[in-house]
């Protein structure tokens, strides 16, 4: 045993030391990225850092990862399997616990962490079987134990992490395994070719992460492949199912979860490095923009984000919010994003959230985590240890010593973080030692020491924070700089010169109180800031004050009040705290009372907005707009949902989208309502002779040719929903009342449950009240087999005119729903005109889509079903539904509609260039002068626009 310890404690100290081959490719690689960072990574040990970062490091180490339970709440239910019988979501995460023990080992250099490591390594690879299969259910056919729950989710972190042994350690059986691992997942993952399961159904946050760094250390093309082009992602709770070479979302509709969203993102800049594909940043830089877009980005005032576990612009701070996941891979891909563009600004973020978000979510012993750090209300500590916030939380952790120096391409070095740190590094083949000394973050001086046996040439560039006004640098006696944080391009000062034996580099970053304002729901508070760390009331410190006053967010805390801090050790050594006065009362009138403030840290933390007296003068504090959400805006929250391309218009440019003719059936115009007669069916005429009917109906909604028994008319003898007995069109036998059709008020006895789900809180958002009377409102049923018909029967003389179809939907926002338009010939043949879903567009809060479909004369056929089906596998999703026929329609001078191809160009952005119009929209429209109107769905606002853009201009809807 000791010989084995030592072998593993040795390879660690190598790994820590080794060096990097060709420029800031990572140790162990074999193969070269295509595109260079233009910061590597320097990874500290723990001899070489120290200050809170190293405390809190050690504080996990010793309180936590040496101290959980490893079999019991992991490796026991690999080696002990079960059957799986109805269980789902289970989930324990023992390879992020194996690759936060690779790190926190080669961090220490402490032969236990290294041997308990070793054991959790080898204890898992004793469970597998001779085919690869790790995990805790026993196998079943086609592996679906893999797919169903979240054993792949397992497997794919415990690849990354038998990869991250073999890094940290050079130890060839790690290596051995990962690709064991490795292979398992590529021959029994869901893909075209292998359709085993449903690949929208599986959790797949860790696993084209796993497989690049496979491919990195193998050079197998095979990992590279299945990461980049396997669609791959839960559609149903997470993100869109999609590769990586061909995700685009944006968050007009859930699934957004934004842990997901952002291991994904970090995933893409990683494939970026290896193939130079620009398109692969596209997502990152949307991610960007609404998390840190100048006033209005999701990022929160702790530095992480997401509302129970997915995005969100609304600045709420109670409840499930600040995922620890999320904390983590936004540390993990903004260091990428750092990394890639050179970009100390990004630090700013890393720092905020280093000091709240992620110190906060683990309590001041270092041994309990939290899945959720919310900055309202009550924090919990989520005490099973095992599952996918606190094996993410370690990692984090455990990455922190590769986040305080960077290395540039010209031989440079960068400093990010503040800390106290002795490293020594190799410039120009010189040992040049820099030993940082701070007591930061309780206060902001700096001091560098620059050690080396001969004057060399290099440039050190620091990080200029921007919550500070002005630094002062001074280099030995020279005379002082002032540098404004503001004017730094890349958020980042250089020195470059050439540095002596004992050169001395100090910075006063003067950390005085500064409030930040608050945004969206926090709008009218501040926030109370020194330096990057926010402060809180906590319970611990403030028992009379909650006592008078239990929503502390109401507090009017009196600025000119603030103390300077004192220490207090209660939280963590050398912490900080600070007195201020607050009245009681919302107006600033009233009594007035001592109000204790401690760092967000606080495990008793209630809240971090409260108000001030005069918003326009807040002195001596500066008031302050959120430095980390200033970037300028390059996307907008908006679709496109139709474009035409044709002579100019010459009148109103919304009446070219719109269908001006004489109606000749309106589904809820011809729509009669039962009006409490039982036994009626659901059949109506409309404005010229002909049929509407309503059925629900199996064989994929195919009517005409459906059994008799697959077929169910609607009648107002079944309940409906939340309409009272006859007053709408139900179906038999539908416990659940779905599968209905009624108009908008079905009687002025409508239950409860209609008004909360129809009305407040569904298609009341979206449409206005002229509008409601023009639609019907149904509901698929739960079998999935089943589908709503809605079929028109036109008159004698209507098929002998050219019919224009058109339809708009609303559904609510679960899988969506599609509509399939079938034109009947006969009562045999068939023709699908069109398929339409409400799961790509949203407004409001609900997925829509629309359609307009022209039919010849003589080709409208018997009958048009209009068929009605849930676009997932769930139950249910709520329905809006408009329809119309009409005749005699005007035409406007002559357009092409170029949806689908304006569509495909525009991804978000604020300006999208279309080049030559001529050439994009290949056959040139008829017609003198020509522009391109396009209709567009503002999102976020739930407003319709219209834009009409001279001859090859660009998309610009700045």
């Amino acid at each position: 045993m000791k010989t084995t310890v030592l072998a593993i404690c040795c390879g660690l100290v190598l790994a820590a030391s080794a060096q990097a081959g060709p420029w800031c490719q990572a140790a162990r690689d074999v193969v070269e990225p295509r595109v260079p960072d233009q910061f590597c990574r320097v990874t500290l040990n723990q001899q070489e850092l120290g200050g809170e970062i190293d405390r809190r490091v050690r504080n996990l180490v010793d309180q936590n990862y040496m101290a959980v339970d490893l079999d019991g709440k992991w490796l026991n239910h690999f080696r002990n399997r079960t059957d799986r019988g109805d269980r789902q979501y289970v989930y324990y995460g023992i390879g992020k616990v194996l690759d936060a023990g690779s790190l926190l080992a080669a961090y220490t250099g402490d032969p236990k962490v290294a041997a308990r490591t070793q054991y959790i390594l080898d204890e898992l690879v004793r469970s597998r079987d001779a085919d690869g299969y790790l995990g805790f259910w026993n196998v079943e056919p086609e592996n679906r134990q893999d797919h169903i729950n979240w054993i792949l989710h397992e497997q794919e972190y415990i690849n990354l992490a038998l990869v991250r042994n073999y890094r940290c350690t050079g130890n060839p059986q790690s290596l051995a395994h990962a690709k064991i691992m490795g292979n398992y997942i590529l021959k029994t993952f869901p893909t075209p070719r292998n359709p085993c399961y449903d690949a929208g159904q599986i959790c797949t946050a860790g696993l084209p992460e796993g497989m690049l760094e496979l491919y990195r250390v193998t050079g197998d093309r095979r990992y590279l492949d299945f990461a980049a082009d396997v669609p791959h992602g839960n559609n149903r709770g997470e993100i869109q199912l999609a590769s990586l070479r061909t995700w685009e979302q944006d968050f007009s509709r859930r699934p957004c979860h934004v842990y997901v969203m952002l291991a994904r993102c970090y995933a893409q800049t990683e494939l970026y490095r290896l193939t130079g594909e620009q398109n692969l940043l596209d997502m990152s830089q949307f991610m960007r923009n609404e998390l840190l877009k100048k006033g209005e980005g999701g990022m929160l005032v702790t530095g992480s984000c997401s509302e129970g576990e997915h995005f969100t612009y609304n600045q709420n701070g109670r409840g499930a919010i600040g995922e620890s996941c999320v904390t983590a891979y936004v540390l993990r891909w903004i260091d990428s994003l750092l990394r890639l563009e050179g970009d100390l600004r990004y630090g700013d973020l890393l720092e905020r959230t280093i000091y709240n978000a992620l110190f906060a979510a683990n309590s001041p012993d270092g041994r309990w985590i939290r899945y959720f750090t919310p900055f309202s209300g009550d924090r919990q500590y989520d005490t099973r240890d095992y599952f996918c916030c606190c094996g993410n939380y370690r990692r984090a952790m455990a990455e922190l010593p590769q986040k305080v120096y960077y290395r540039t391409p010209e031989n440079g070095i960068a400093l990010n973080l503040f800390t106290n740190a002795k490293k020594a590094f190799d410039v120009k083949g010189q040992t040049v030692t820099l030993v940082q000394e701070t007591a930061y973050p309780n206060d902001g001086d700096v001091k560098l020491t620059f050690f080396s046996e001969k004057p060399v040439a290099m440039a050190f560039r620091f990080r200029t924070p921007r919550w500070c006004e002005r630094i002062t640098l001074r280099v030995n006696n020279e005379a002082p700089v002032i540098v404004d944080p503001l004017e730094q391009k890349l958020g980042c000062y250089v020195l470059d010169r050439t540095w002596k034996d004992g050169d001395v580099v100090r910075l006063a970053m003067p950390m005085a109180w500064w409030l930040l304002r608050g945004r969206a729901v926090q709008d009218g508070r501040v926030a109370f800031l020194r330096g990057p760390i926010v402060y809180c009331i906590g319970k611990d410190q403030n028992a009379g004050l909650l006592a008078k006053c239990p929503e502390p967010r109401n507090l009017v805390i009196d600025p000119p009040s603030l103390g300077e801090p004192i220490r207090d050790d209660s939280i963590r050594p050398n912490g900080l705290k600070a007195a201020a006065r607050a009245w009681l009362n919302p107006d600033g009138s009233g009594e007035k009372v001592d109000v204790t403030l401690t760092e967000f840290i606080d495990p008793s933390g209630q809240e971090v907005y409260f108000r001030v007296p005069n918003l326009a003068d807040t002195s001596p504090a500066r008031l302050m707009d959120d430095e980390i959400v200033s970037w300028p805006n390059e996307f907008v929250n908006a679709h496109v949902l139709k474009a035409l391309y044709g002579p100019k218009a010459t009148g109103n440019l919304r009446a070219m989208f719109e269908i001006r003719g004489d109606v000749v059936a309106d589904l809820a115009a011809d729509y009669v309502n039962p009006d409490g007669k039982a036994g009626v069916k659901a059949e109506f005429r409309d404005a010229t002779g002909g049929r509407w009917s309503f059925s629900n109906c199996k064989n994929r909604g195919l009517l005409s040719t459906a059994e008799a028994g697959d077929v169910k008319p609607l009648n107002s003898q079944f309940k409906a929903f939340g309409s009272p007995l006859g007053y709408a069109y139900g179906l038999e036998n539908q416990r659940d009342e779905l599968g209905f059709v009624s108009n908008y008020a079905p009687s002025n006895r409508q239950e409860e449950a209609w008004r909360n789900h129809y009305t407040e809180q569904m298609f009341d958002q979206v449409l206005s009240v002229a509008e409601r009377n023009e639609f019907l409102y149904t509901h698929p049923i739960s079998d999935t087999e089943s589908y709503n018909v809605f079929r028109w029967t036109p008159s004698a003389d209507v098929p002998k005119k050219e019919v224009t179809l058109s339809g708009t939907i609303f559904s609510n926002l679960g899988n969506g729903v599609e509509l399939r338009v079938i034109r009947w010939s006969d009562g045999a043949r068939h023709e699908v005109l069109g398929t339409f879903n409400t799961k790509d567009l949203t407004v409001g809060k609900c997925g829509t889509a629309e359609f307009v479909l022209r039919l010849p004369a003589s080709e409208v056929g018997k009958h048009i079903d209009f068929v009605l089906h849930n676009a997932g596998s769930h139950s249910c999703d709520a329905t809006a539904l408009k329809i119309r026929a009409y005749i005699h329609v005007e035409r406007s001078a002559a357009q092409t509609d170029v949806t689908e191809t304006v569509q495909a160009k525009f991804h978000n952005r604020l300006v999208t260039p279309l080049g030559p119009y001529a050439e994009l929209f290949s056959a040139a429209a008829p017609g003198g002068e020509k522009t391109l109107k396009v209709k567009l769905n503002y999102w976020r606002e739930g407003v319709v626009k219209y834009l009409e853009l001279p001859q090859d201009a660009a998309l610009d809807l700045r």
